[in-house]
């Protein structure tokens, strides 16, 4: 038997997602922020607790991801103040529980302010100017490790190679005015 809400929602998962982390532009800005909300919740599963693997240390997929607090089915988003981090097994068993159903008052309570706190995370705004006039300085300042900082700007084999500005295609067109005036009468 299909799943309601993957029959409802059908794609409404993935474009919320895009939605959330669209405003960081590049996943390793993204990846620091990420890791902020995760910071929120010690790196563990707020149910169960167990801790999210350091991706340098073990391989395989992530143990943690963002789960709607409030599920779509009742009519919850992927927005700031509806994400908790969940190891995947607890998120499966919760699925399409709602928040009283599967986390004990105490729970509650200790996670309201977590999800009070969600929009100073996710209230990134993008600075096109400090962008434009130092990408390296705007990345580091954001957090990106210099290393990877480095091969973003300067390996063109890397998955996320983003380059400097002067690796940039532009195109300038210049119009006199007077020539087009000219050129109608």
């Amino acid at each position: 038997m299909k799943n309601n809400s993957q029959e409802i929602y059908k794609g409404q998962r993935g474009k919320e997602k895009r939605e959330l982390f669209k405003r960081f532009r590049f996943r390793a800005i993204e990846d620091i922020y990420k890791n902020k909300f995760y910071a929120l919740f010690n790196h563990q599963c707020f149910k169960c607790g167990i801790k999210e693997r350091q991706p340098y240390k073990q391989k395989g997929p992530p143990v943690l991801c963002i789960d709607h607090h409030i599920p779509m089915i009742l009519g919850g988003h992927l927005v700031p103040g509806n994400l908790v981090a969940l190891c995947r097994s607890c998120n499966n068993i919760k699925h399409d529980r709602p928040p009283d159903e599967f986390y004990t008052p105490e729970e509650l309570d200790k996670l309201k302010p977590i999800l009070e706190n969600q929009g100073d995370i996710f209230n990134f705004s993008f600075d096109w100017n400090y962008w434009n006039q130092d990408r390296k300085g705007y990345l580091l300042g954001l957090g990106v490790e210099p290393n990877l900082v480095h091969e973003l700007l300067y390996n063109h084999e890397h998955p996320d190679y983003i380059g400097l500005p002067s690796d940039d295609i532009g195109i300038t067109i210049s119009v006199n005015i007077a020539d087009i005036y000219d050129n109608i009468k």
